[in-house]
């Protein structure tokens, strides 16, 4: 079933269209699946997103070659320049236009975000919203202390080991969850639909062909770019070398499962060392960068418009910051992004509504994110072997 959950998720999706359609006096009595899905997700967000980071923080903290840090920064220059790109085609196209969607869970007031409510949010105030993930940037800033903490004492390593075994379980508990997506996108897209009707199709249909444009002026803007000018690498020769694995990644949608295609791309197509490639390819692979900047831009953008969220420059930048480093922490699982856009959600102070809907079509959205991911990782190789080699 794993291989196919995909599929029948879509398939659920297609169905509970109809049912929202023909038997809309009947939804509100399989509601609560959807709810139920939801509300185990939120408790989820929190020992996922603070055993992923903090993982993350050690094991970089860990390793000393010299390429590792230039990469990281690299990575970290892409994401912002994609977010950034992202932003202007999402607030140009305005894929929620002319769609409102309701909402349950939220009151519709937003706290301004500044330095005095950061630093108040570090300290949790209320253990059930904290467990829910209302204070998600405390658990993301104290995750990193964590994580560097054990770095300078002898016993962190037993820490860290208990620490991964709760992961571990963490992630197998969320993988078998994730089988039930389909039964709750079938439960809350037939409840959206016989709410909202027919228009609901329409903003489906521009939101991933919004993913896609911001996909595509990444692909220029962010790599062929970069790649022709600090490279002299004309982008022709570049969109050639690398077209051959964008079959692999939208079959697979799996950065981790197209990894050895990519280290062979990089050695035999682009010619770069193994002592480069076997780095920076892997790392890459771990933080997913690129595709995740498109990810996280437009569904926050897009759901702060659709629920009347203002986004002042301070919340422009914490959504900025809080997706680069929510990003590395996306779980391996079928649908994980859905996991991590929820969080990111969740830390923004907007309701969960439209991840139904969002599961349902994330296998379509995914195709676009792991091809920017991977071809990230490439330009981010081509990048680091002009660097380290001239």
């Amino acid at each position: 079933m794993k291989k196919h959950l995909s599929l029948i998720t879509l398939t659920a999706l297609i169905l509970g269209i109809i049912f929202g359609l023909c038997f809309s006096q009947y939804t509100d009595k399989i509601a609560f699946i959807g709810s139920l899905y939801i509300t185990f997700l939120k408790y989820m967000i929190v020992p996922v997103v603070f055993t992923s980071v903090s993982i993350s923080v050690y094991d970089s903290s860990r390793i000393r070659n010299r390429i590792i840090p230039k990469t990281i920064l690299l990575f970290a220059l892409m994401f912002i320049a994609t977010f950034l790109l992202s932003s202007l085609v999402i607030i140009l196209v305005d894929p929620s236009n002319g769609f409102v969607l309701e909402n349950t869970e939220w009151s519709g007031t937003v706290t301004e975000i500044g330095l005095s409510g950061i630093i108040l949010n570090l300290i949790p105030r209320d253990l059930k919203k904290f467990m829910t993930g209302s204070y998600l940037f405390s658990v993301i800033v104290n995750s990193f202390i964590f994580g560097f903490l054990c770095t300078k004492f002898e016993k962190g390593s037993v820490l860290i080991d208990l620490i991964r075994k709760v992961k571990e379980i963490l992630f197998k508990i969320l993988e078998y969850f994730m089988y039930l997506t389909p039964l709750a996108v079938f439960s809350l897209i037939s409840n959206t639909v016989s709410r909202y009707g027919i228009v609901l199709f329409g903003v489906g249909a521009r939101y991933i062909l919004t993913a896609y444009l911001c996909t595509l002026v990444t692909i220029i803007f962010v790599m062929m770019m970069p790649v022709l000018f600090v490279c002299k690498m004309s982008p022709l020769v570049f969109f050639r070398k690398v077209r051959r694995i964008w079959l692999m990644t939208i079959t697979t949608c799996s950065s981790n499962a197209t990894l050895p295609y990519t280290i062979r791309t990089c050695k035999e197509e682009f010619g770069i060392p193994e002592e480069i490639t076997d780095v920076v390819v892997p790392l890459g692979c771990t933080i997913h960068m690129c595709g995740g900047a498109v990810s996280f831009s437009l569904l926050g953008l897009f759901c702060s418009k659709l629920f009347g969220v203002d986004i002042t420059l301070g919340r422009y930048l914490m959504m900025l910051v809080s997706a680069l480093v929510i990003n590395m922490s996306a779980p391996g699982i079928p649908n994980g992004g859905v996991v991590i856009g929820a969080s990111y959600l969740q830390l923004l102070g907007i309701p969960l509504d439209f991840i139904g809907f969002y599961s349902g079509i994330y296998k379509l959205l995914d195709m676009a994110y792991t091809s920017l991911n991977v071809t990230g990782d490439i330009t981010a190789n081509v990048i680091m072997n002009r660097i380290v080699n001239g």
